[in-house]
């Protein structure tokens, strides 16, 4: 298959035997497949195509699918590739390989590197409101900090470098100033700072053995939604730092739907399923049921790593004999997130042996 450019239509369109929602099945080869990350966005503005990752072709790379038709075509042949790095802004993607930035328009296939960095770590990208800035996790010589660059490429800086273990810069939905970030225990899980460093604090000062995780913004506010781990799908005030309990279910990765009128949650332990909650009254149902494996040992303690009791970092990913690490694989995970009109919830799902890259319609 190395060579190969696109791939015919694999989709195949579905109802879902619990609840009827109408489900498509955008992949179907015995490889990788997955969605980009829950916190970036795999679809383009215009709703004709939603980009992957997969190791079809023989190792990790970007794929368009198209949501009209279902052809299949290779945007990167590259390594070092980092599949879950991937954002999606109006018709161009973001993404990182191995100490590289990159920008590549999805109509051209232009493919622009925004930033060289030899020997640094990358993770996932995140653009901000006004399109002018991008940022990502990077790693240096055993430290994190957040790597800021302007999206032409013309200037760049890292900010928080070595303060603490820390991932998922988010730039605030209209501030093109301000980021969000998490970090590990002992420290509080919820940051924020502004673009240039300053202004670095805790949002809310959660205890080592309280477990936060994946926490994003509720739309356009002030208010970011996360998990609890085991007690339930939470709210903070960006501002204010005043917690609020939305609803108690085994919320897991959870995104918002850009207007912010509902949330879209995976669920475990149990799973139950997406979920779609109303972030006013907490009222929730049950969208479709993917039945991911849903690995990750540590999912299963009480405690997160790093805390009292648990081994210390995120960086502890022993795997067991059946491939499973800490926290994952992620592709073992759902991790479902809104189209940006609303209308589909992409998602992953190996409950067919390979995971594969899933939609569903909001009804």
């Amino acid at each position: 298959m190395t060579g190969q450019i696109e791939w015919p239509p694999e989709w195949e369109t579905l109802r879902d035997p619990g609840t009827g929602a109408r489900v498509t099945r955008l992949t179907n080869a015995a490889c990788i497949n997955h969605p980009l990350y829950y916190l970036a966005n795999s679809f383009t503005r215009d709703g004709r195509w939603m980009v992957f990752a997969s190791d079809r072709a023989g190792k990790m790379d970007l794929y368009r699918v198209s949501l009209v038709d279902g052809t299949i075509r290779r945007l990167t042949d590259l390594p070092g590739l980092q599949p879950f790095s991937g954002n999606v802004v109006d018709d161009e993607v973001y993404f990182t390989t191995d100490g590289r930035l990159h920008r590549l328009n999805l109509e051209t296939g232009a493919d622009t590197v925004l930033a060289d960095c030899p020997g640094a770590g990358f993770g996932e990208v995140t653009v901000s409101c006004d399109r002018r800035w991008a940022a990502a996790l990077i790693t240096r010589a055993g430290h994190a900090g957040i790597f800021i660059v302007r999206t032409d490429g013309s200037e760049s800086h890292v900010i928080l470098e070595g303060v603490r273990a820390l991932y998922h810069p988010q730039f605030h939905p209209t501030d093109p100033d301000q980021l969000i970030y998490s970090a590990d225990p002992p420290d509080p899980r919820l940051w924020t700072a502004r673009r240039d460093g300053s202004g670095d604090r805790s949002i809310f000062r959660n205890s080592p053995d309280t477990w936060f995780v994946h926490e994003t913004f509720l739309g356009k506010t002030e208010t970011i939604i996360f998990s609890h781990w085991h007690h339930g799908l939470c709210q903070v005030g960006l501002g204010d730092g005043v917690l609020r309990t939305i609803a108690r279910i085994s919320a897991w990765h959870l995104r918002s739907s850009p207007d912010g009128s509902t949330m879209v949650c995976d669920t475990h332990l149990p799973d139950i399923g997406l979920c779609l909650v109303d972030p006013r009254t907490g009222d929730h149902r049950v969208l479709c049921y993917p039945g991911a494996s849903n690995q990750g040992y540590q999912w299963r303690q009480p405690l997160p790593l790093g805390a009292s009791g648990g081994a210390p970092g995120w960086q502890t990913m022993v795997e067991t004999a059946g491939g499973e690490t800490a926290y994952g694989p992620q592709w073992s995970h759902p991790h479902p997130s809104f189209s940006p009109d609303g209308r589909l919830v992409s998602y992953t799902s190996d409950a067919g042996g390979w995971p594969q890259a899933y939609v569903v319609e909001c009804r």
